[in-house]
């Protein structure tokens, strides 16, 4: 997938999860509504508790499992498939409940639930990988090559520091959240052998920045490559 078929993917689909997001309340009343349930009583509430629950889960697998394809085709055409499509599988299970959360954006309190939530830098994490797989070349020799290498290393170190803020998030998900008690439990013995427990949070912050800056030297690199093969085809 080339890069310019990845960025229109990608936007178009958080575009459509915010859509759906904000249409799907609406939705879920239209169906109580035409769905004859005012004839039983409770009957109402249970199924908007439902949609609500189910109703959610379907709109993020319509978005979300096409992006995780989408990022696993622009891996394998940036060649970065190696820790790129881990680490995004990682960082969109965490973000998950920052997604519920945002079909709460009626609440008042919206913006401090929001924030609050850990969930919000798995997102970040998230948004960084798909810019370094939209400005990344397609070689993986010279500085371009190297600089996957420095973003690999980034990713590998911001998901372990970064494991209490995606974990809830793999918890969160049907089927797969039996794993999260497992590696949360080997995690934090991890951290805790490096006596990192407490500065957790400085670290996971420090990551993202290293992450940021592997991306622009993913993307200035590849700018000095491609005036290099423009001069040299002049020649």
């Amino acid at each position: 997938m080339s890069a310019e078929i990845f960025i229109r993917r990608w936007l178009g689909l958080f575009a459509m999860l915010a859509g759906l997001i904000v249409f799907a309340p609406f939705l879920f009343q239209a169906v109580i509504g035409n769905s004859g349930c005012g004839a039983t009583s409770g009957a109402c509430t249970r199924l908007g508790t439902a949609l609500e629950l189910y109703g959610l889960w379907v709109v993020l697998a319509i978005v979300l499992i096409p992006l995780a394809v989408a990022i696993a085709a622009r891996a394998l055409t940036a060649g970065m498939f190696a820790f790129a499509f881990p680490f995004g599988l990682i960082m969109i299970a965490g973000s998950i409940p920052l997604f519920f959360a945002l079909g709460n954006f009626q609440d008042p309190a919206f913006l401090d639930n929001l924030v609050a939530l850990r969930a919000v830098m798995p997102l970040l994490f998230l948004f960084v990988l798909l810019v370094a797989l939209s400005v990344a070349g397609d070689e993986d020799e010279g500085a371009s090559g190297a600089w996957k290498m420095v973003l690999g290393f980034a990713a590998l170190a911001a998901a372990f520091v970064s494991a209490p803020d995606w974990l809830p998030g793999l918890e969160a998900i049907p089927y797969l959240g039996h794993i999260a008690a497992p590696l949360s439990w080997y995690l934090a013995r991890a951290h805790g052998a490096l006596g990192i427990v407490e500065v957790l949070p400085q670290l996971t912050n420090h990551a993202l920045i290293g992450f940021i800056l592997a991306t622009a030297g993913l993307m200035f690199s590849r700018g000095r490559e491609t005036v290099t093969v423009r001069k040299r085809s002049y020649a």
